[in-house]
């Protein structure tokens, strides 16, 4: 899957309040980027652009070499971790992470490994047996990008991934 995003002169409006404007930017394979602003300047309407969850008034979006403009969410390849987590009250930790390559119809047997490497990577292993009621904020966060990682997306989008880690788990997520 390729990856690299672009937005060509990306419009998003809400009805009568346009929050990006003819927006141009690149990102490489393999780059990180960080979109910096105050509330309400567009970081995650971007984001949303990109994953297919708001659709630009104008302009392109392109994943690759791909115009995934008019493509749903689920036929981009992306993996996204949203501010709120979106985790599944009633599914333990380990169906959670498991939840998006059910959903991808990965083969049955190669889920329980990919579940516990995405669970490893974002030291969550010991809590698969948990449900999200039991974990702190920090750790719900965990399982978020464990689910979103499984899925091994050719991008990844994260809005505010990190921020109810503390600074020591902060800088080995990143």
């Amino acid at each position: 899957m390729a990856s690299g995003i672009r937005f060509d002169k990306v419009s998003v409006a809400y009805g009568a309040n346009t929050v990006l404007h003819s927006l141009d930017l690149t990102v490489e394979p393999g780059e990180v980027m960080a979109l910096l602003g105050p509330s309400g300047s567009g970081k995650t309407t971007a984001l949303r652009a990109v994953a297919g969850f708001v659709r630009p008034a104008s302009g392109r979006v392109l994943i690759g070499d791909r115009d995934v403009t008019d493509l749903p969410p689920h036929r981009r390849g992306i993996g996204m971790v949203v501010q709120q987590y979106a985790l599944f009250p009633h599914l333990r930790v380990e169906d959670n992470v498991a939840f998006g390559l059910r959903a991808q119809k990965v083969a049955k047997a190669e889920i329980p490994a990919r579940v516990t490497e995405a669970l490893e990577m974002t030291g969550m292993a010991s809590y698969a047996k948990r449900y999200p009621r039991e974990l702190s904020g920090g750790q719900q966060q965990r399982v978020a990008i464990a689910r979103a990682l499984a899925i091994r997306p050719g991008v990844l989008l994260l809005d505010e991934p990190l921020s109810a880690l503390d600074a020591q788990l902060r800088s080995g997520m990143l």
